[in-house]
């Protein structure tokens, strides 16, 4: 276990800790402080299992201290050390959530060992009990996500049996992705304004986070979704916002609202013109005969079937998760079957947060298809991306490449979307974002030399585009790479 000792008298602070040292078992002491702003601050870059603190000190005192680790940190348990006079102050913790207490004059190696092994028992106890816990929590939410029919209506006892610590006050739902790094970011950036967090991992790409909003912590309660799409702009992809509610019987509503939300932002649209149908079958017949004619060897036609599926995508505006989903398991089992170089593009598909970012790497996909394969392009196209591919650092134009491949401007136009899928400008402009983030991730160039190295000038605008492209921005894969 992780402990941190906290005694304003250092040489007493030194003694605790070799006693701890001294008593043996899988523990650190991961920091020997003198005051409780100390113990506070130390959490917040390494968080401890065991608070060692003297329950008589300057400024904030040891109950003081107790109090403060039970709202940030409720997990960590606090042993108070005092001494015989401070009986009152020993009950008092004991009283507020303190898991023991030690008298100085009593404090030993061996007496440290009990108490660590009385913890370490009760830890072991509370992750058994917190797993069957976990289980039941896991199907009351998932009934709520799924909107399950024989669902009742949730009630403030059905919250406390399923270990959900939610009040009717003010609370809301939030809808994201790639859960471990950005539930990370979310937690340290949400405790001044909410309070009551429960992250859900629905499943390996979605979370919802459900949490009440703390008194007086807005000017309007509807700010608190305002302050969650702040949040998404550190985030490696988008979010989706319910709205406020404050009746327990509005949570399904709750979850339903979050995900509508982040479907509008995905497709950029209003959430007033989403379908309210699924249309999954649709999907699924575009990616079954998709499938089929790839593997059979009929490349273009395959590829045909992929165009019509996005088209399809963006018609009836289907679930965001269901496409990104069906669409990452096609190319996985392409890249297994005919070409592992896609499965990058399965990679991509599972973290777009926007239809045009996967829009983006389904072309990229179709692309190495029909690169691989042999077919698909003219040789003028051909002739027209080796030239852009080679060459899209520099002042490129629709003139310049026409008079590379000796064709006329505007039939060079009309036949580039047509064959390629997309026009001129946004080819060259996904070439230049793929080259613009593989420098960034691989190499220690400034953000601007990157822009300058694949042909923009203009930082601002080269900002605005990635983050389109790739939901994040430029200086946040730079942070990524670095934690990483």
């Amino acid at each position: 276990m992780k402990i941190i000792v906290v005694d304003d008298e250092p040489l007493v602070k030194q003694y605790i800790v070799q006693c701890v040292r001294d008593a043996g078992g899988e523990n650190e002491i991961t920091a020997a402080v003198t005051s409780g702003a100390k113990v506070l601050q130390e959490m917040k870059a390494n968080p401890a299992d065991v608070v060692f603190a003297d329950i008589t000190m300057p400024k904030m005192d040891g109950i003081e201290l107790l109090q403060e680790l039970r709202r940030q940190y409720p997990g960590t348990a606090v042993v108070m050390l005092t001494c015989h006079d401070d009986f009152e102050y020993a009950r008092a913790a004991m009283q507020n959530g303190a898991k023991d207490y030690v008298l100085k004059t009593e404090v030993s190696a061996d007496k440290i060992r009990a108490v660590l092994d009385k913890l370490q028992s009760s830890r072991q106890q509370h992750i058994s009990e917190s797993a069957v816990q976990q289980i039941g929590r896991s199907r009351f939410l998932r009934s709520m996500v799924e909107q399950s029919e024989d669902m009742t209506p949730v009630s403030a006892v059905d919250l406390q049996e399923n270990s959900i610590y939610l009040n009717e006050r003010a609370f809301l739902t939030v809808f994201f992705l790639n859960q471990g790094q950005n539930a990370e970011i979310m937690q340290k950036n949400m405790q001044e304004h909410f309070e009551n967090p429960l992250f859900y991992a629905y499943s390996e790409q979605e979370v919802y986070l459900l949490v009440n909003i703390r008194r007086n912590a807005f000017a309007e309660e509807q700010d608190a979704a305002a302050y969650f799409y702040q949040c998404a702009e550190r985030l490696n992809g988008g979010i989706g916002c319910s709205g406020v509610h404050h009746h327990f019987t509005n949570l399904p509503k709750s979850f339903a609202e979050a995900v509508r939300d982040f479907d509008a932002r995905f497709y950029q649209v209003s959430a007033q013109k989403l379908p309210h149908e699924i249309h999954v079958s649709e999907v699924e017949n575009c990616i079954m005969r998709a499938t089929i004619k790839l593997t059979d060897g009929d490349i273009q036609g395959g590829c045909a079937d992929l165009e019509r599926l996005l088209q399809c995508a963006e018609n009836y505006k289907v679930r965001s998760s269901f496409l990104r989903e069906t669409v990452q398991q096609l190319f996985s089992g392409l890249a297994v079957k005919l070409e592992p170089e896609l499965q990058h593009t399965a990679d991509a598909v599972a973290s777009c947060c926007t239809f045009a970012a996967l829009c983006e790497a389904v072309c990229e996909g179709i692309a190495v298809l029909q690169r691989k394969h042999g077919v698909g392009y003219s040789a003028a196209i051909r002739k027209a991306l080796d030239h852009i591919n080679a060459h899209y650092a520099e002042d490129l134009s629709l003139n310049t490449v026409a008079d590379v491949v000796f064709l006329n401007r505007d039939y060079l136009s009309r036949q580039f979307k047509k064959e390629v899928g997309v026009n001129f400008s946004e080819y060259l402009m996904s070439v230049r974002m793929k080259q613009a983030r593989c420098l960034l991730e691989n190499s220690s160039l400034r953000i601007s030399e990157v822009a300058l190295r694949v042909g923009i000038t203009n930082m601002s605008y080269f900002s605005t585009v990635f983050h389109k492209v790739f939901g994040c921005k430029p200086n946040d894969v730079r942070k990524n790479k670095q934690s990483g």
